[in-house]
């Protein structure tokens, strides 16, 4: 560790996701500094009268959606560089009905095709900062004017960027035994195992966002590839020396997205169907899916005053 302390493994499993610039990554690591930053961006939200969402990936366009439907009062833009948002291995007709749920059914002034340039007042370069921990970087600036590429200049009370994510590579200095790298672009290599693709490393595993797999990085796959790291370290542990157990495999799911536009306007995708509203309907519940979460942890069986993690696991 940093400190210099040591801690000693048989199996690891890295977990560590991806990071979102301030505030929509937490860098809060209490629960009191988590709602006076909550407070502090609704403060600055509640008293524009004009905001600009940057960047039209799934959180801007859910940003900009609930915000607008909250505020119906307020002038919403979103701007995105490509000509049609939601970036991924999706549908351009889910893309156009996105379009048409934004602006002609929400309200949300859509700017599509232009790069943001520049920024006055210049607020931190979230592109040049390099830190381990981006959510200690704010994405939001206050009575800021954009100039976009198309020559273009969009004034906002408030400015939030959803530009993309930060992996934690860093972190984890582990050498490669081959020529190829254990992180790439897209994460760290992974088997379908969930064990690190290196055959140094077959007692460390990986799961999560952090993974490099073909697959829509997603808090269902997450938990699954949880599961199959657990149930197969399990195995590993149980097996006698002489005998390699056999292992699971994750499966390499189907392209998904469920976009919630505010309680009202949601649309979702699974592999190549575009799923009807009603038909959606199912997953989308006023609490934002918290007590499937709960019960999805089995939270709801545990004393508050407990942690999961005082308690012995069950095998």
């Amino acid at each position: 560790l940093t400190n210099g302390e040591e801690l000693q493994f048989d199996y690891l499993v890295v977990a560590l996701g991806i990071s979102r610039f301030a505030p929509i990554g937490i860098r809060s690591s209490t629960k009191s500094e988590f709602v006076a930053e909550l407070a502090e961006s609704y403060t600055q939200l509640e008293s524009a009268k004009s905001v600009i969402v940057v960047g039209g990936g799934a959180v801007g366009i859910e940003l900009a959606a609930d915000i607008k439907c909250d505020f119906p009062g307020k002038s919403v833009t979103l701007v995105h560089s490509r000509a049609l948002p939601l970036p991924g291995p999706f549908k351009d007709e889910l893309r156009h009905n996105v379009v048409d749920i934004l602006q002609n059914q929400i309200g949300v002034d859509l700017v599509l095709g232009q790069r943001v340039i520049a920024q006055e007042p210049a607020s931190a370069d979230m592109a040049d900062t390099l830190t381990d921990m981006p959510e200690h970087v704010s994405s939001t600036a206050t009575n800021a004017t954009l100039t976009l590429s198309g020559g273009q200049t969009l004034h906002g009370d408030w400015v939030v960027r959803c530009l993309g994510t930060r992996d934690k590579q860093s972190i984890i200095n582990l050498p490669s035994s081959t020529q190829e790298p254990i992180f790439g672009a897209n994460g760290i290599r992974v088997k379908d195992t969930m064990q690190i693709d290196d055959t140094a490393y077959p007692h460390i595993y990986a799961c999560g966002d952090i993974c490099a797999r073909d697959t829509v990085k997603l808090a269902g796959v997450a938990m699954y590839g949880a599961y199959i790291a657990a149930v197969n370290i399990a195995r590993t542990i149980s097996s006698s020396s002489n005998n390699s157990p056999t292992l699971e495999e994750s499966p390499l799911y189907p392209s998904k997205i469920l976009l919630l536009m505010s309680k009202d306007h949601f649309i979702m995708q699974l592999g190549d169907e575009i799923w009807e509203k009603e038909k959606t309907r199912q997953y989308v519940s006023d609490d934002m899916g918290l007590q499937g979460s709960i019960n999805g942890l089995s939270l709801n069986k545990i004393p508050a005053a407990y942690s999961p993690f005082d308690l012995a696991p069950a095998f």
